[in-house]
């Protein structure tokens, strides 16, 4: 990847949207994998910085930074805040939440006057079947904004008199000032602002048994909660860091030893500041579960399922309704009848499902979904093949956040000889395969060429410290083809200027296959078009070193004039195989994406990657915002060969609604690229040299400036440019 950067380009990511269904009002989410190898990393990070910069900057599209009260009492009507900016007049609520929302005009008060577009509130009137769970909340206006997670529950909710406006900090950081809470059962909407304590007052009764718990990683929040119970002197008599099937919250099942007042105290466990940095506090008496089996079912089935452990006594039977999942949704939630906890995920797939003991081979492709019963135990299943079969083994576990299993897979001929295996090898550089930088941060996967007369294998599954008990399930998935790609939209919307252009990035992540990839949006309206979407192929050069290629740009131009309804855009990718195959794969979005602030060293990233809703099953939300302050046109000049290599010459050209100050330079990122440098840049020109190095194949190029209105700064995107290096030879593709 080149990239002259004077004035950085900046994708505006976003996620695939079907027009043909436009977004109910309804959810979405955001989300982009870190990329980790020595300073590649700091690269793709600083990327993601500009992408959530270029969002924010595109015309006048709203975001929304906070939601007031983050959760609700279910059965009762609420108002609703949305507090951020460009939050037009008429703004709208969009969310898969069944209620009504009714915008509320603010009360004049002489002599004051709110912000314009900083804030917008709603009457909300749910439905009374609502269940109770998580539900995205985004603003319409002029473009779609950002996503954030609202929480309706079944207790009575208060606030924490801290996080009341215009409340003076650390009113409530130790024993001595703790905030009293009166009753349970109870929610308490609370925040931490920064290295603080917040510290709560209960009474309780001896014998008295009261569930505490805190809902933040699972509802939107940045917090990595703990959670302690202390008595009159401060000493701690519990403590819950990540509790079982909560992820990273904490949950306390706590029986009071004597009658008396008793301390709850709620910190960070990095005592870090996070821009969404709420937590929900629930105290009560209910029922909740460790986990859940199986940890995944079939699309279009109503699949049995177990809840076991937490306080249930005994196990408790249910079934996940799978019957009206999305094509693109891998995950979806499946709660505990009758109890407040918010929902488990569980996986989604369209292959055929079993559950462990299988008796015989197990056919190619399935789901076998099975469980390390004890601690040392190796699940072993046999599969029938044929010599030169090419195949792929997949585990899931961990990534579902449904099990504790650091899973290791490996393959075994009749003659127990070990083939190949997977959760065992120490990382290779290429750590953004794995989309993260902890050994941990993905379940293991491993492709396979069946070797010459091999026609059974057996497949084990084990965990990789020899643990095992209920909160060790699996999910263990067989296919045919080696070669596999799959694609993820890096963000969870995007906002098409009217008569401008837009950029939306996706990550590949390469499952054998290291061909190019070609990103396109179908089925796009007259007068909305797609340019770029290359992600170059994979190799290893001369000097023994592998090119890493994960990413692809597309850029959206909107024509003057056009219309473009709200809804959801479908990005697709194709790949051809050396035998001619072409491999067609649908971007999955991340519904939404909330950064972490904190280290992202290696081996510290899971508690730091940018929260994501995969669950909400979208594809990439879209909409059209206001017209850009100008627009940028680029053009190839000229094209020259030389003996080294090619250089071929562009020139841009600025042309502004109203009165703007173009960059001296713009920002040009050719991606994929190696040995290729943007030279002889001025305020309407710049080159593109290659050299013999430079490995064969398609590119884009992509242009862009931030410009400078009364408004403020704004950056504008210029339509992708193709272009061909063929033997040393560059030339523009037609």
């Amino acid at each position: 990847m080149i990239r002259h950067c004077p004035e950085p380009v900046l994708p505006i990511v976003g996620q695939a949207l079907s027009l043909a269904n436009p977004l109910k009002p309804g959810p979405q989410a955001e989300g982009l994998p870190h990329q980790k190898a020595s300073d590649r990393s700091k690269r793709l990070s600083h990327i993601w910085v500009l992408v959530l910069a270029a969002q924010s900057a595109m015309a006048a599209a709203p975001v929304i930074t906070e939601l007031r009260p983050r959760g609700a009492e279910i059965g009762r009507p609420f108002t609703l805040t949305a507090i951020g900016r460009n939050i037009g007049e008429g703004a709208r609520v969009i969310s898969t939440l069944p209620a009504s929302f009714t915008l509320v005009l603010p009360a004049q008060t002489p002599g004051t006057m709110a912000a314009p577009g900083r804030s917008a509130s709603f009457l909300v009137e749910p439905r009374a079947d609502v269940a109770p769970g998580v539900y995205p909340i985004r603003i319409e206006s002029s473009g779609i904004s950002n996503m954030l997670l609202f929480t309706l529950g079944t207790f009575p909710e208060v606030t924490e008199e801290e996080s009341q406006p215009n409340s003076p900090p650390n009113r409530n950081d130790t024993i001595e000032t703790a905030e009293p809470v009166r009753s349970a059962p109870v929610v308490v909407n609370g925040t931490l602002r920064g290295p603080e304590r917040d510290v709560y007052r209960v009474f309780g009764k001896a014998g008295e048994r009261r569930v505490f718990e805190l809902e933040a990683r699972r509802c939107g929040s940045a917090i990595d909660p703990v959670l302690r119970i202390l008595d009159g002197s401060g000493k701690q008599l519990a403590r819950s860091d990540d509790a079982p099937g909560a992820s990273l919250d904490a949950r306390l099942d706590f029986t009071f030893p004597s009658e008396g007042n008793y301390y709850v105290e709620v910190t960070d466990a990095r005592f870090s500041t996070q821009a969404q940095n709420f937590y929900r506090l629930k105290m009560g008496a209910y029922r909740y579960a460790d986990g859940i089996f199986p940890l995944g079912g079939r699309r279009g089935e109503r699949v049995p399922v177990t809840f076991f452990g937490g306080n249930l006594g005994a196990d408790v039977r249910s079934s996940a309704d799978l019957s009206k999942t999305v094509k693109t949704q891998a995950l979806t939630q499946v709660a505990l009848p009758d109890s407040p906890v918010l929902p488990f995920g569980f996986a989604v797939s369209d292959l055929p499902e079993l559950m462990e003991p299988v008796a015989g081979e197990v056919p190619i492709p399935s789901v076998v979904n099975g469980r390390l019963d004890k601690a040392g135990e190796i699940d072993r299943y046999r599969f029938r093949v044929e010599p030169g079969e090419r195949l792929t083994f997949e585990l899931q576990a961990r990534e579902l956040g449904t099990s504790r299993l650091e899973g290791i897979i490996a393959v075994w001929d009749r003659t127990v000889k070990k083939l190949a295996s997977a959760g065992d090898q120490p990382l290779t550089e290429d750590v953004f395969a794995v989309q993260g930088s902890s050994r941990t941060s993905r379940d293991p996967f491993l492709n396979l060429t069946v070797p010459p007369d091999v026609r059974e294998l057996v497949v084990s599954v084990e965990d990789l410290a020899l643990r095992g008990g209920p909160l060790y399930g699996y999910r263990l998935i067989a296919r045919r083809e080696a070669e596999d790609f799959t694609l993820t939209v890096s963000s969870p919307y995007v906002n098409v200027p009217a008569g401008g252009t837009a950029v939306i990035s996706v990550s590949a992540d390469r499952r054998g296959y290291d061909g190019s990839i070609q990103l396109t949006i179908p089925d796009l309206p007259n007068g909305i078009h797609v340019a770029g979407g290359v992600i170059p192929r994979e190799y290893v050069d001369a000097g023994n070193a592998r090119t890493i290629n994960r990413r692809g740009i597309l850029t959206i131009t909107a024509d003057p004039g056009v219309t473009l309804a709200t809804g959801q855009l479908e990005v697709w990718g194709e790949g051809t195989l050396a035998g001619g195959t072409v491999l067609r794969r649908r971007a999955r979005g991340l519904g939404m994406t909330v950064d972490v602030a904190g280290a992202t060293d290696q081996g510290v990233v899971d508690r730091q990657r940018p929260l994501t809703a995969p669950w909400l099953g979208w594809d990439l939300p879209a909409a059209l915002t206001d017209p850009p302050a100008g627009t940028l046109e680029v053009r190839q000049t000229s094209f020259k060969q030389m003996a080294e290599g090619a250089r071929y010459e562009f020139a841009y050209k600025w042309t502004f609604r109203g009165a703007a100050t173009p960059p001296k330079q713009v920002g040009v990122d050719i991606v994929g690229a190696k040995d290729i440098r943007v030279i002889d840049m001025t305020t309407s020109s710049f080159a593109v040299t290659t050299t013999k190095a430079t490995d064969p194949g398609l590119y884009d190029v992509y242009v862009n400036g931030r410009v400078r209105t009364d408004d403020g700064d704004e950056l504008v995107v210029a339509r992708a440019i193709p272009f061909e290096v063929t033997g040393g030879a560059a030339h523009v593709a037609q």
